[in-house]
């Protein structure tokens, strides 16, 4: 069990999607400062996303004078703020929030030869990194938060090669309102790819080891691609399902 921070810090996220907003609102209205950027500029965010507190700034704002940097942004686009997180300095922990999913982000062919997804985003950007709040869908994450100790609190992999970067994270993990599950160092991160078990199924702290322990690297790839195929299938282009239909249709295939 890890111990619980409680102080606040000073964080910059970058991308205000649907994943970014609730990091912006959760973690503001925890009580931390928070500043927010997206490729747009900082008119472009709107009102309710600040409403707890956060700050609109430009993406060069919103890595300076911070203890923590979140990237919640495309795959793809991981490499084109390379030279922006280059600026920030080392004892700055950096997280990222995206899923490489080759239909949208293109092939890359050392992730489909079988890196782990969040070495290359590492390597991109030329630091550690940790990962967290990837394994979960966004209407999940907007909606499904629960206090701290309630039965059915949905637990989060938090994956990171420093001890000292993984605990940060978790304790922020907490604060959105997830049960934060230590998942190792970023090697072992595949294990919280889409097409594993642990992957947007919505999984308790009780449930999510076993889970993580099952997955499978060489079938995830092909899950992943195929829960994109029966979406497709069964809404057409233009629709999207709910999340509750998502996180059954991901139990249901990698489970």
């Amino acid at each position: 069990m890890f111990r619980r921070r409680s102080f606040t810090m000073k964080i910059g996220i970058i991308g205000t999607g649907n994943i970014g907003k609730t990091l912006i609102r959760r973690l503001s209205a925890a009580g931390h400062e928070v500043k927010a950027a997206n490729s747009r500029g900082p008119e472009t965010i709107e009102a309710d996303v600040l409403a707890s507190g956060g700050r609109a700034v430009t993406a060069a704002e919103a890595v300076v004078h911070v203890d923590v940097v979140i990237l919640s942004i495309p795959f793809a686009s991981i490499a084109q703020v390379a030279p922006l997180i280059a600026k920030v300095p080392d004892g700055t922990v950096v997280l990222d929030t995206s899923n490489y999913f080759p239909f949208r982000d293109t092939e890359i062919a050392a992730i489909e030869a079988g890196q782990p997804e969040s070495l290359w985003a590492s390597e991109q950007l030329g630091r550690p990194i940790v990962k967290a709040w990837n394994s979960i869908g966004s209407e999940s994450f907007a909606h499904r938060s629960r206090p701290a100790g309630s039965a059915d609190r949905i637990a989060l992999p938090v994956a990171a090669d420093s001890r000292r970067e993984r605990e940060l994270a978790m304790a922020l993990v907490e604060d959105t309102g997830f049960d934060a599950f230590d998942a190792g160092p970023l090697a072992e991160s595949w294990r919280q790819q889409p097409g594993t078990p642990g992957y947007c199924t919505d999984l308790t702290r009780r449930e999510l080891p076993d889970a993580l322990a099952a997955a499978d690297a060489a079938r995830a790839p092909k899950r992943r691609d195929l829960g994109l195929a029966v979406v497709q299938e069964r809404f057409g282009a233009g629709e999207q399902p709910d999340g509750e239909y998502l996180v059954r249709l991901n139990r249901a295939m990698c489970m």
